[in-house]
């Protein structure tokens, strides 16, 4: 223990000390709120970024700063999905010196970074360790809502699409400003959005007796209900949450589940053997979804995570609507838009998988 505070008080006096050297110019320093609200001062230029959240990571590689990138989210891989590290070239090779909610502060300190970037609902203590360590911390949420529902991992929102609709905009343009990229950030956001107009253009008449019944399918038996991401990507593509009862993420009960009897259930691509043993559970055969020969694994643009990523909206969309409503979108070329949004802002080409 003694050990450790020694390692972090040596940590901690580095920065003071070169503040206090003579003759040493000082960085310009700037100020950024993020998104539970909180003010950050940052260098003009930063080139030092830890960032332990997995959205704020995908958006990072978008806005091509994965140079500024020292340190990463420990599971991201789990989190991201198993094509990930072939868009974000460099990420696999970064120290992980924490997860969504815990970090190793000394750890950090070694990356010697400008800025920490965090969840929204990353725990107080957590936040308050790394700051009293001498570290700036910016909390990404992708939604907008209340002070009283920012720090929330189910929070309560009373508009959901326009709440993570803006909240995902909102958080592009606070990366590229803390990047410095902001025209590029600008560019993302546009993308994003005339994905969205698309979809709600040819969805806007579809009759409520015409929605499908949906489901999404997580490991053991967990799924997303009110409050989240996935249920406004359902109702805008023409479905319906059945899980709408629930609150936030959750567990349910395969009970549940057959009361349900959704028409179709979506499985993650980061989750694709889920796909594989509802298919051949004996439990799930009564289900519709399963009789019917609807499970589907979604490519891995669409990310219907809890909170939204671009490429949901640009691309993610449009893919879940048109398996619903084909008719609806017979002309569309997905195929196509998914390579030119790889190219422009991944830089490497959609293979598929």
């Amino acid at each position: 223990m003694l050990h450790r505070r020694l390692l972090l008080r040596a940590g901690l006096a580095l920065p003071a000390l070169a503040a206090a050297a003579p003759g040493r110019a000082q960085p310009v320093m700037r100020e950024v709120t993020d998104q539970n609200g909180r003010t950050i001062r940052l260098p003009r230029q930063v080139t030092r970024i830890v960032v332990l959240q997995h959205h704020s990571m995908d958006v990072l590689a978008q806005l091509g700063a994965t140079g500024q990138v020292v340190g990463v989210l420990r599971d991201w891989r789990q989190q991201l999905g198993p094509g990930f590290a072939r868009l974000a070239p460099g990420y696999d090779k970064l120290p992980t010196p924490g997860s969504l909610t815990s970090a190793n502060v000394e750890a950090l300190l070694a990356l010697a970074p400008e800025l920490v970037i965090l969840t929204h609902y990353a725990p107080p203590q957590m936040v308050q360790a790394i700051e009293a360590a001498g570290m700036p911390v910016a909390q990404l949420a992708f939604f907008s809502g209340p002070p009283s529902e920012r720090g929330k991992l189910n929070p309560v929102l009373a508009d959901e699409k326009t709440a993570y609709t803006d909240g995902l905009v909102e958080a592009i343009r606070l990366l590229g400003e803390i990047t410095g990229r902001q025209a590029r950030a600008g560019e993302l956001a546009a993308a994003a959005l005339a994905g969205r107009r698309l979809v709600e253009s040819r969805v806007a008449t579809l009759a409520e007796a015409a929605r499908t019944p949906m489901y999404m399918a997580n490991p053991e038996l967990a799924t997303y209900g009110r409050g989240k991401y996935t249920g406004v990507v359902m109702e805008l593509a023409g479905g319906r949450n059945v899980a709408r009862a629930l609150q936030g993420f959750g567990k349910v009960t395969m009970e549940q589940v057959l009361d349900w009897n959704p028409a179709v259930v979506i499985v993650q691509d980061r989750y694709a053997a889920v796909a594989a043993q509802i298919r051949q559970d004996p439990a799930w055969a009564p289900i519709r979804a399963v009789a019917e020969g609807r499970v589907l694994v979604t490519p891995e643009y669409v990310k219907p995570w809890g909170h939204p990523a671009p490429e949901s909206l640009a691309l993610g969309e449009a893919w879940m609507a048109r398996a619903l409503h084909p008719a609806l979108f017979a002309d569309l070329d997905l195929a196509a838009r998914a390579q030119d949004f790889y190219q422009r802002f991944y830089g490497v080409a959609y293979d598929g998988a």
